[in-house]
């Protein structure tokens, strides 16, 4: 810090520079992560532009902590500039960015997993359908309630819903619908599932699975289990994208414009999927829990509208930035642990194992 410093102030190039272009260029990615802050606010399908900010976060956020940096090593009173816009938007770091870390809680409760298991593909190439190495994973959490998304795919076998029952100590029950693609989902459950639904939305094979289920005599909770619009963009296109660093022609600019219509269809269409699930859920008659594969980060409008009023795992218990998506794309905290604030939520954590193209998260669910 001190060489730094003395560098920058001998150096009147570096000064130079910056009292010329610095300030302006930090007005400028103040102003975006300004814009960004609005994401959560203002639904896609009425002006879908400030999702893609939403979605450029933590590039704003780290720009204008480098440039925080910097007028701290230079000692310029425009350090107060991203200081500023920083502070108006620590609810937003908060929830992308937990800095201290908890230790695991010691009380009863249950456990929740979530996890996309993109129709065990891993499985299938690895050649394990008879052996499944995620199997060893699912009973070194023990989890009490699963969830899966892209879960269907077996009709019999012992990655069926029914062969995972089997397989599965202490795990008796479950809960499976069909879109007849990639949103399959099932719930599987210690306690028994007394009833089960499912949320459909116009114009679209996604869906929402809820399941009642009684974790005590006169205690039942409402568990939802979500496969929100994704952006269905080919595989293909991330290798076309990665290569404009070495130069740009008319196939690669077709492919990113592809690739941005993809992005805004999906914001625009989760946008009308949330809020019709936000108020499924807000008239639940029971404690609720919302997990599953939201397809969208901290600050979007679709974590904002599902979140509600409902408590975060991560942010209660969580640590780092807890980046669930394992594709080409940059990956982000997309996969959620939402619930009642009648619950604490502790011990969350994010698994890096790699039998999907996304993370599993898990936390205990403590009735207060």
């Amino acid at each position: 810090m001190r060489f730094c410093l003395k560098w920058a102030e001998k150096n009147s190039a570096v000064r130079k520079f910056f009292s010329l272009f610095g300030l302006r260029l930090n007005i400028l990615v103040s102003f975006l992560l300004l814009l960004s802050y609005l994401a959560p606010f203002v639904p896609p399908d009425a002006f879908w532009p400030l999702a893609f900010l939403g979605l450029a976060y933590p590039y704003f956020l780290l720009v204008n902590l480098i440039f925080l940096l910097i007028w701290v090593l230079l000692r310029s009173r425009n350090l107060l500039l991203p200081l500023f816009v920083l502070g108006l938007g620590f609810n937003y770091f908060a929830n992308t960015f937990r800095l201290i870390p908890h230790f695991k809680s010691k009380d009863a409760g249950i456990t929740l997993l979530s996890y996309n298991v993109h129709s065990f593909r891993a499985e299938q190439k690895g050649h394990r359908l008879n052996n499944p190495a995620i199997l060893e994973y699912f009973k070194s959490v023990g989890a009490d309630i699963i969830c899966l998304q892209e879960g269907i795919h077996f009709k019999d076998g012992k990655l069926s819903p029914k062969g995972l029952t089997d397989a599965l100590p202490g795990i008796n029950y479950f809960h499976v619908v069909s879109s007849g693609n990639y949103s399959d989902l099932v719930t599987f459950s210690r306690y028994p599932i007394l009833n089960k639904g499912e949320i459909r939305f116009s114009d679209s094979e996604i869906l929402v699975l809820f399941s009642d289920i009684k974790i005590a005599n006169n205690r039942m909770i409402r568990v939802y289990n979500c496969h929100l619009q994704s952006y269905s963009i080919d595989p293909d296109d991330y290798t076309v994208i990665d290569s404009l660093a070495s130069g740009i022609n008319d196939r690669q600019i077709g492919i990113a414009k592809k690739v941005s219509f993809k992005l805004k269809n999906g914001f625009i269409l989760r946008s009308i999927q949330v809020r019709k699930l936000a108020e499924h859920i807000r008239k639940s008659p029971y404690p609720v829990v919302v997990c599953g594969d939201f397809n969208d980060t901290p600050v979007s409008y679709a974590y904002r509208k599902v979140r509600g009023e409902l408590n975060d795992a991560f942010v209660e218990s969580g640590w780092w930035n807890s980046n669930t998506y394992n594709g080409q794309l940059p990956s982000f905290r997309i996969d959620y642990i939402l619930a009642d604030k009648r619950f604490t939520l502790e011990d969350y954590s994010r698994d890096r194992v790699f039998f999907s193209d996304h993370f599993p998260v898990h936390s205990k669910l403590i009735f207060q």
